[in-house]
């Protein structure tokens, strides 16, 4: 059947092109606002980042020191010993042995030592001493022996966990010649390592991670 010709045709023209263009706007609208999201988006992380960069500066203090930078000298110096009072020699009490061939020198030596305050409780002969006199003492005794090893020019100290507790004992060796004047023992006795007064390493680090 033939189409009538005339108003109709283009009636439908129009109605469709009126149709395709809404739908033309709709989604041109649609992709305006979906650019509009996405700008909004961007400006605001921006501005996040912004703000978080000036944290730091807000809550900046002085750093502390860190252990890369520390000096290689400072990681191996020694640490200072405990600073120990040493007894007088009216408070200590040891026992005087002949560790050499010379006759009665546990007696000469012990009389000497209880001349200048010390209290001598025996002497007697021991096992031949070749070297340095020795001063044995037991657990809790080590102040005592250091102030007898100051007095007695060469001798060493040696803690002995099997000798009795507060025990001391001087066994003279072959290599002894005489006893330390007073000067020289006070000088010994200022030798002895004493506490640093700077600040410690670990109290800092404790500090700086608190």
């Amino acid at each position: 059947m033939r189409i009538p010709g005339g108003d109709l045709a283009p009636a439908r023209r129009r109605r469709y092109g009126g149709g395709y263009g809404r739908r033309r706007r709709r989604r041109n609208l649609r992709l305006a606002l979906a650019v509009l999201l996405v700008a909004a988006g961007a400006g605001a992380a921006y501005a996040l980042r912004q703000d978080d960069g000036s944290v730091p500066q807000r809550l900046a203090s002085t750093p502390c020191p860190s252990p890369s930078r520390t000096p290689a000298a400072s990681t191996t110096a020694t640490v200072p010993a405990k600073a120990v009072r040493l007894p007088q020699p009216q408070q200590v009490r040891l026992t005087v042995l002949n560790g050499t061939s010379r006759s009665f020198l546990a007696k000469t030596v012990g009389d000497q030592l209880a001349a200048r305050g010390f209290v001598v409780t025996g002497q007697a002969n021991a096992a031949a001493l070749t070297g340095a006199s020795t001063v044995t003492f037991g657990p809790g005794a080590g102040p005592a022996a250091t102030v007898v090893s100051h007095w007695v020019l060469g001798a060493r100290a040696v803690g002995s966990p099997m000798a009795k507790p507060g025990s001391v004992q001087l066994v003279l060796g072959s290599s002894f010649t005489r006893l330390a004047t007073p000067a020289e023992a006070a000088a010994a006795a200022r030798a002895l390592p004493t506490p640093s007064p700077s600040a410690s390493p670990t109290a800092t680090r404790a500090a700086c991670a608190s």
